[in-house]
């Protein structure tokens, strides 16, 4: 009677999560800009991921195996959040504006500084990642240039191709 209820509550769980990553597809798909793209995904991610494993858990019973599974979903779900966080932030750096309901009901690109100045003066700085001084990396002199593209990339010669590949005969006089 007990095997029977587990497998029940299992069974309800793992449907329930595949419905939210189902519900996360569709978002994905559908979701007119990257913020409300994330959005979709964070909601199967969590719910997803979270429902599945218990009913995973639930069919695993006490065992070590439980503690597993229970382990990987804390990993995803810390992992998820750095990762969307990461994400958006990029995104609002790069000039991507969300997309807001304007004052006829129709989505309209919204600057966030109109919204919330404070960040305003945060996507102003550059990223840490973009700043040589915080890396250790001196600035070059005026007109320097960090490192010099390898032979055949770059903006002098973007040929597309490995400068150290062989010509291929059969191309030739094309």
């Amino acid at each position: 009677m007990i095997a029977l209820l587990v497998d029940i509550l299992s069974g309800a769980a793992l449907t329930a999560g595949a419905a939210f990553y189902l519900i996360g597809a569709i978002g994905m798909t559908r979701m007119p800009d990257v913020f409300t793209r994330m959005h979709a995904v964070s909601v199967s991610e969590t719910m997803g991921v979270g429902l599945m494993a218990l009913g995973m858990i639930l069919q695993a019973g006490p065992s070590l195996l439980a503690i597993k599974i229970a382990f990987v979903v804390l990993v995803l779900w810390a992992t998820g959040a750095v990762a969307t966080h990461a994400l958006s932030r990029a995104a609002l750096h790069d000039g991507v504006k969300p997309l807001l309901a304007g004052p006829d009901g129709r989505l309209v690109a919204t600057d966030c500084v109109d919204l919330f100045p404070e960040l305003g003066v945060r996507l102003a700085q550059p990223l840490s990642s973009e700043t040589p001084e915080e890396r250790g990396t001196p600035l070059p002199e005026d007109g320097a240039v960090i490192a010099e593209p390898a032979p055949g990339y770059g903006p002098a010669g973007n040929t597309g191709a490995n400068p150290d590949a062989e010509p291929d005969p059969t191309r030739e006089g094309r």
